[in-house]
């Protein structure tokens, strides 16, 4: 999979969707999957969580214990930020997840889809 490409469905039907996953109704991370249902299984994950767990924005971790997680489909603007960053991230065969937020201790060269 290249990421300069639009990931495809396994099954060859088209792109994968574009969803958000809302952090106590903060818009956090941008990701893709075939449907609702996968990107609530994805938000699911316990390793996930700890990842989201270990880190800060300003000062202030990501995912608390008692956070709520909560999947929904991307708006336009944050699809055209995943697709953006999506572009400009390395080949990999691994999935492509965006951050929406500024994370702590990452330097970030370009955050917004207008600034190419």
């Amino acid at each position: 999979m290249s990421a300069r490409e639009p990931s495809q469905r396994p099954d060859g039907s088209g792109p994968l969707q574009v969803f958000v996953l809302d952090i106590d109704r903060r818009p956090t991370l941008a990701f893709e999957a075939n449907d609702l249902a996968e990107a609530r299984e994805i938000c699911r994950d316990a390793d996930l969580r700890t990842d989201l767990s270990a880190l800060t924005s300003d000062g202030i971790p990501v995912c608390a214990p008692g956070s709520t997680l909560s999947p929904r489909a991307a708006a336009q603007e944050e699809i055209a930020a995943f697709r953006h960053a999506a572009e400009r991230a390395p080949a990999s065969s691994q999935p492509t997840m965006t951050f929406l937020i500024k994370i702590d201790g990452v330097m970030v060269v370009t955050i917004s889809p207008d600034q190419a």
